[in-house]
């Protein structure tokens, strides 16, 4: 991305596309050699949470091959999109990927959008006033591993991760658990969690951080409840992003830091 706000395309023939993006949004790949990105800039919304009052107000699909516009879906005001980049996959289990987005505007509040490649929206969950939601993962989350939706609602005020499931184009919450906070109002750091295998048990943990951010917790979803399994203590507050990688032996490693130390965890 340009500062500009154009999608700029390397290869022989470097060329750009004009979408008005926020300088600093993230193209999310479709997986059929499309990418999905923000665009349209505006300051309609000044929420701020993310460290500006620019937010974008369209979700564009881009060929880089042709290149070209593919799709536009631009939000009416005062609704932005609020967020640096949506999330792929396929939330329903139907073979086709989803487009997860959070809109917001100044009355509503945030609530969780999910859209098609071709920018229809499918479904949109609850509202519950003014606020963010930080969406986090898709993962099989669920007891009978299904697929879900991990996102933190109002990480700022609520403190309140929710798991989401799409069924029969109805988005709802399945689970939630209370007391962790996957961002501090205003920073940059938006990958404020790790979902993960974590301790080699089959079931899929997602790690974030406590309300206060001194510890990390792994929470799954055993039964229909989510429950924290268990905790790292970090002796400061967390100061940068969770960062997960993958290892030969097929385990993970997952990193973070506070002011004084860096920590590597692996399982």
């Amino acid at each position: 991305m340009a500062a500009n706000g154009d999608f700029v395309v390397d290869g022989d023939n470097r060329s750009r596309l004009s979408i008005d993006a926020p300088p600093d949004v993230r193209p999310v790949s479709l997986g059929d050699g499309t990418y999905v990105v923000y665009g349209d800039v505006t300051d309609r919304y000044r929420h701020g949470a993310l460290g500006d009052t620019l937010e974008p107000s369209s979700l564009v699909v881009v060929d880089p091959i042709g290149p070209e516009v593919v799709t536009r879906t631009v939000l009416d005001a005062p609704l932005v999109f609020e967020g640096v980049q949506p999330l792929v996959a396929d939330l329903d289990s139907d073979g086709d990927p989803e487009i997860v987005t959070t809109i917001a505007d100044a009355e509503n509040g945030a609530r969780i959008a999910i859209y098609s490649p071709t920018g229809e929206r499918i479904a949109t969950g609850p509202v519950y006033g003014p606020g963010w939601r930080h969406q986090l993962a898709v993962a099989p989350f669920a007891p009978d591993s299904s697929t879900e939706l991990a996102a933190i609602l109002k990480p700022h005020v609520t403190h309140t991760l929710e798991y989401y499931r799409l069924e029969d184009g109805d988005l709802s919450v399945s689970a939630t658990v209370d007391g962790v906070s996957s961002h501090t109002y205003g920073s940059r750091n938006l990958d404020g969690a790790v979902a993960a295998d974590l301790d080699d048990d089959g079931a899929v943990e997602l790690f974030v951080p406590t309300t206060d951010r001194r510890r990390l917790v792994a929470v799954t979803r055993r039964s229909s409840e989510a429950q924290i399994q268990w905790e790292w203590e970090l002796g400061g507050q967390l100061t940068s992003n969770l960062t997960g990688v993958g290892l030969d032996d097929g385990g993970v490693a997952v990193g973070a830091a506070t002011a004084n130390d860096v920590f590597v965890w692996t399982g």
